[in-house]
């Protein structure tokens, strides 16, 4: 059944449900404000104006930023804590955005790699580095979400688990600690899902020289 784990994705769907009521609840108008803030962000961020842009990251920001917090809730799984997860969602865009940008601004691309002022003698030097830290862009990117939150969970699940072996103070006090840890995680699950999603505007930007 522990396969049956990643069907907890799905719940981000279950979010539209309260866009069918009449009138706006409270969830429905905290989720609507959080994505227009959050849509004014990527909007800084991006070169590009269109309205499509601004969807897709902040749709993207939303689905990471619930299976973040899903993950906090006791025993159930934390997608985004695997790296598969994470490259299924960084490399097809790290990709489209490559392509693209190769595709259609080539000469720019190409004067990309080789910084303003760089030696002559180190031009080939510098060429080659920058196609590593380029092509190792998605697998950094979903590193840092994966260490970030199975950091978090791993130590709240050691001090849960010597809780069993402690007496009544260590227990009440591990209890304190946890509940702290625990808002910690949720600002973690907040930033970590915007942080993923800002760093994947400023890639797309790297490869749209159309302004």
């Amino acid at each position: 059944m522990s396969e049956m784990n990643w069907l907890i994705m799905l719940l981000f769907l279950s979010i539209f449900v309260f866009s069918f009521w009449s009138k706006p609840t409270r969830i429905s108008i905290i989720w609507t404000n959080m994505m227009k803030l959050i849509s004014k962000q990527f909007e800084i961020g991006l070169k590009t104006k269109k309205d499509s842009s601004k969807i897709l990251f902040t749709s993207l920001f939303m689905f990471i930023l619930t299976c973040n917090l899903v993950g906090l809730i006791p025993n159930l799984f934390t997608s985004s804590s695997h790296l598969t997860f994470n490259l299924m969602m960084s490399i097809p865009m790290w990709t489209g955005f490559f392509i693209y940008g190769w595709i259609k601004y080539s000469n720019k691309m190409f004067e990309h790699l080789v910084p303003n002022g760089t030696p002559d003698p180190l031009i080939s030097f510098m060429v080659l580095i920058e196609l590593i830290s380029t092509i190792i862009r998605p697998l950094t990117l979903s590193i840092r979400l994966m260490a970030n939150m199975v950091s978090g969970h791993l130590l709240l699940t050691l001090m849960g688990g010597s809780m069993e072996s402690s007496n009544t103070f260590m227990v009440g006090l591990l209890t304190l600690i946890q509940s702290m840890l625990s808002s910690l995680e949720m600002s973690v699950a907040i930033i970590q899902a915007y942080v993923f999603c800002m760093l994947l505007t400023l890639y797309s930007d790297d490869s749209d020289y159309s302004n």
